[in-house]
């Protein structure tokens, strides 16, 4: 099992997301993922962003495909006033077990690939929700180092 450190729980609240929805290829993540995140960045600071933090969101996927869909993304007050060519989604409430990603923003393949193993023997089961990265302000875009955790809401069996 790959590395991880013990996660933090944490009540979620409602957020509303402004950004890049896209579809990648599991094969094409690596190259295509900080493509977008540099297509995203060009964008910011959106009309009514909240706080400092970027947020990467699993919005779902085709495993049979090897597809799934992130959205590079920021906390907005509100959808009204954004432009429309970005896309919206709101995340609900959730309970989350929060993981902190220790490294080079590339190895976050590897602590996803952990906190799936961690699950079936954690006594916690994946709840119909979201998940995300948040790159909090000690990120460095340019060096790939800092401030990452992985959000991945959880509830009792």
């Amino acid at each position: 099992m790959s590395e991880i450190t013990a996660p933090r729980f944490e009540n979620g609240r409602a957020m509303l997301m402004a950004g890049l929805r896209v579809h990648h290829g599991y094969d094409e993540a690596a190259t295509a993922i900080p493509a977008q995140w540099a297509r995203f960045a060009r964008l910011l600071p959106l009309p009514g962003q909240v706080g400092r933090q970027d947020y990467g969101v699993m919005c779902g996927g085709d495993v049979a495909a090897r597809r799934f869909e992130y959205m590079t993304a920021a906390e907005v007050e509100r959808f009204d006033g954004l432009p429309q060519d970005l896309d919206r989604m709101k995340i609900p409430e959730a309970h989350y077990a929060v993981f902190t990603h220790v490294g080079h923003v590339s190895g976050l393949r590897r602590t996803w690939a952990a906190i799936h193993e961690w699950l079936p023997t954690s006594g916690w089961k994946s709840a119909a929700s979201p998940d995300f990265e948040r790159y909090g302000p000690g990120f460095d875009p340019v060096t790939g180092l800092g401030d990452m955790e992985i959000w991945f809401p959880v509830v009792r069996p």
